[in-house]
């Protein structure tokens, strides 16, 4: 986590606790603006963290590269939460074992997903073995491993097809980038054939997903240490915890000189030559086998704008998206495309685009090789917000908003240099999407050219960013791509009447007389005033025989009020809302349907093999009972039993609330690196199911470095609790309430303790996480036998 530094009068001071941790690695922040030293340190550590707004950088550094940083100039300051969460990383534990990281899979439970995707859908997917890593292919030593590419698309209809190649984890530390490449193959293969999304990507697209790019560092990474490189011995000692080469500095094209280091033991060693590394070799060679070579070897022919396809390598952590080149500001032949996709895809994860160098120089990159030697779109993206992403934050931020990006990218392959100067296809929707055969479906669907990220604006020389322009028109194609040749398409009106502004929302009432029995897919694409086409989506169309359509329909109501709920239906593999009367309806081919019915603060009902006859209506009710409580506390009377971590404790002045709350600075301001909780008794959920915990409250903290973190564990009696993360807020000025449920490991569990606990940094104190009305509320088997909570208590 940032941190905030110290001015120049406190170097002396600091110098003492920089000197009692010589032996340990610690996570320091340094104050500068200074584009020379920034350099400076992205050649010595390669890991850094750059907030271009405060003027700082994040860096991991021992000993002696401290020594070497205030050598420097630099003020350094230890971030004292960042360094404890780095050295209970470094405790020697496997990844697995670590709190709050379980999300992240190791190298072989890659592997595992890999072998288990393939089993499971071999018409979708397949694994390459690209080449060995310098374990594998050096005698005498760890077993090493192959380099898997695991290749995804709908082999049944053949290519040859636009592709997109993701590499991910080359520098051994960064777990959150092999788990998202991994997540997004599993979101393409098991929404195939549901999600009509990933259907016609895998259809049209290939997608060759190199998720472990550097598995002997990784292994080294999940012992608990801080690894970077590959671990080739030959480079800075054969034991040495420093030894390897950075694998992101050893790429051929514009190897070596500055950007990275020709010390062996710095943390960006670019090796002895371009392309030394077994590991690079085999990345060059099968990414020259899939995309063509469309441009020289030279810094000013640009690729023709009919290439296809798309590089990308992930990284953590900065927040950015970034784009060729690395070691110079001019800009590429093809940068204005490049940077029309970065700053598309920076729309979806909120990160700030920039040309790679605009972070800092590097030499000898993959998305500088990709698109240098290639002239397929290079770009990399830096996920999340620390050092080690705990994986509530990843679950609920990093990996939502970049499968996102991802997607953006997917639908773009066809022209990458094109489609992103045109309007994006968004909300997407049939009604019904089942229709009998010569009904009308109604396809609606959102066209908007303003879904580009314009912070910061290009660099001093570069072409400008178009802005948002006018949508013109947009067509609906059925069953055919917008550019398959012979392809008209359908034209859609603007649903206000007119195409007057850079997003617009349009519909077509499609008539199905022509279509076969079965489902189609119906694409969109709109066109802005530039004449610029975007990236399209598309929706699935069902047609059937009247008589083979059976019509579901009913009402969700309170069990106790009969008051009308709005709750989701899971009808077989559909879902449906139910209205603010509590109706629902869907159409569905006949047969038998398992139904789900849940809403928020009741218990789930389920119906199995309800019997929907084609040419019929079913009607099924659903009454939902109120969950039970489980804990509940208002603060208005005697403590419960809560272990208040000073200075947590009551007050009754907290602006906004007038009642008495629980605050981590009852006194005024919370204090710089703090790191105290508040944790609630232990609580019995034996068989209650579906918990979620609701809370008012106000998180007044330094937005984006200090944070209120809730967190659960279910050995709360061990010597050494395992706690989780599962929210986290940071600057949130007014009160508000919040419900999270909670999730499955907690739920039926004899012990079980809840969190709530501060963390803040160096830089600015504010008045803090000030919590009111904390309710646990849970159904299940427990809850429907007696309907009385395990702990309550109104402290009235």
């Amino acid at each position: 986590m940032p941190l905030r530094i110290l001015v120049c009068a406190l170097l002396a001071a600091l110098a003492a606790p920089l000197q009692a941790a010589d032996s340990e690695i610690q996570v320091l922040s340094v104050q500068t603006r200074d584009p020379a030293l920034i350099a400076r340190m992205g050649e010595k550590f390669g890991h850094l963290h750059v907030d271009t707004d405060k003027g700082q950088v994040t860096v991991e550094a021992d000993a002696a590269q401290r020594t070497w940083l205030q050598a420097q100039g630099a003020v350094l300051r230890p971030e004292k939460v960042a360094t404890e969460l780095l050295q209970a990383q470094s405790s020697g534990r496997s990844l697995k074992s670590i709190p709050g990281f379980a999300c992240y899979r190791t190298v072989e439970e890659t592997q595992a997903t890999v072998n288990a995707l393939v089993a499971a859908h071999p018409e979708l997917a397949s694994q390459i073995d690209i080449g060995d890593t310098w374990d594998k292919v050096t005698a005498g030593g760890n077993p090493g491993y192959d380099l898997t590419v695991l290749k995804l698309t709908n082999n049944a209809i053949p290519g040859p097809k636009p592709k997109m190649f993701l590499m991910t984890a080359i520098h051994a530390r960064e777990y959150t980038t092999a788990e998202l490449n991994t997540r997004f193959a599993e979101w393409l293969v098991n929404n195939y054939g549901t999600d009509a999304e990933a259907t016609w990507l895998l259809d049209n697209n290939e997608f060759h997903l190199l998720l472990q790019s550097n598995p002997d560092g990784r292994k080294q990474a999940e012992t608990g240490l801080s690894w970077r490189k590959n671990v080739n011995t030959s480079y800075c000692g054969a034991t040495s915890n420093s030894r390897g080469a950075d694998l992101n500095r050893n790429y051929p094209f514009h190897w070596g000189a500055g950007g990275s280091s020709a010390a062996p033991c710095d943390e960006t060693y670019r090796g002895p030559s371009a392309g030394s590394e077994p590991e690079t070799q085999s990345v060059v060679n099968y990414v020259q086998s899939i995309f063509p070579d469309l441009r020289p070897d030279d810094t000013t022919t640009p690729a023709p704008d009919t290439t296809q396809g798309l590089f990308m390598d992930i990284h953590s952590f900065s927040q950015l998206v970034l784009w060729a080149w690395g070691d110079t500001t001019a800009v590429a032949p093809n940068g204005p495309g490049m940077e029309m996709i970065g700053r598309r895809m920076a729309w979806f994860n909120g990160y700030r685009p920039m040309q790679i160098i605009g972070l800092y120089p590097t030499t000898g990159t993959t998305a500088d090789t990709a698109y240098g030697q290639l002239g397929v779109p290079g770009l990399s993206i830096e996920l999340g917000t620390a050092f080690f992403e705990n994986c509530a934050s990843f679950e609920a931020s990093t990996y939502p908003v970049n499968i996102a990006a991802l997607r953006y990218g997917a639908r773009i392959l066809q022209a990458p240099y094109k489609l992103p100067f045109g309007p994006d296809t968004t909300q997407i929707s049939a009604t019904p999407d089942l229709v009998a055969i010569g009904e009308n479906v109604r396809i609606e669907a959102r066209v908007d050219d303003s879904r580009l990220n314009l912070t910061p604006q290009p660099q001093s020389g570069a072409p400008p960013v178009p802005a948002t322009q006018t949508i013109a028109s947009a067509r609906a194609y059925v069953d055919s791509l917008p550019w398959s040749s012979g392809t008209a398409g359908e034209a859609m009106a603007a649903s206000d009447g007119a195409f007057n502004s850079g997003s617009e929302a349009v519909q077509l009432d499609l008539s199905t007389g022509g279509l076969s029995n079965g489902r189609h897919l119906v694409y969109v694409q709109g066109v802005d005033s530039g004449s610029a086409a975007g990236a399209p989506n598309a929706v699935f169309v069902e047609v059937a025989p009247a008589a083979e359509i059976a019509r579901l329909r009913g009402t969700v109501r309170d069990s106790q009020s009969a008051a009308p709920l709005a709750a989701t239906l899971k009808i077989g593999s559909a879902s449906v809302q139910s209205d603010a009367a509590g109706n629902y309806a869907k159409r569905l081919r006949g047969g038998s349907v398992d139904i789900q019915a849940s809403a928020p603060g009741y218990m789930t009902e389920r119906v199995s093999g309800l019997n929907l006859a084609g040419g019929s209506e079913t009607v099924r009710d659903f009454s939902l009972s109120p969950n039970c409580s489980v804990f509940s506390d208002d603060v208005e009377g005697a403590n419960p039993g809560w272990t208040a971590q000073s200075p947590w404790g009551v007050a009754n002045n907290v602006a906004g609330n007038a009642t008495k709350v629980w605050t981590d600075s009852p006194a005024g301001n919370y204090a710089n690196n703090v790191n105290t909780s508040l944790t609630s008794p232990t609580l019995n959920l034996s068989g209650y199911e579906d918990a979620v915990l609701s809370f008012s409250h106000k998180c007044l903290t330094e937005a984006g470095y200090d944070f209120g973190i809730v967190e659960f564990s279910t050995n709360p009696g061990a010597a050494t609790p395992s706690w989780s993360e599962i929210y986290r807020c940071s600057n949130l000025p007014s009160w508000q309430t919040q419900h999270i449920a909670l999730p499955a490991g907690a739920n039926n569990q004899p012990a079980l303790k809840l969190r709530f606990r501060l963390t803040s940094d160096s830089g600015s104190a504010r008045e803090g996480w000030s919590i009111d009305t904390i309710r646990l509320e849970a159904g299940g088997a427990a809850c429907r036998a007696s309907g009385d909570g395990i702990f309550a208590d109104d402290f009235e």
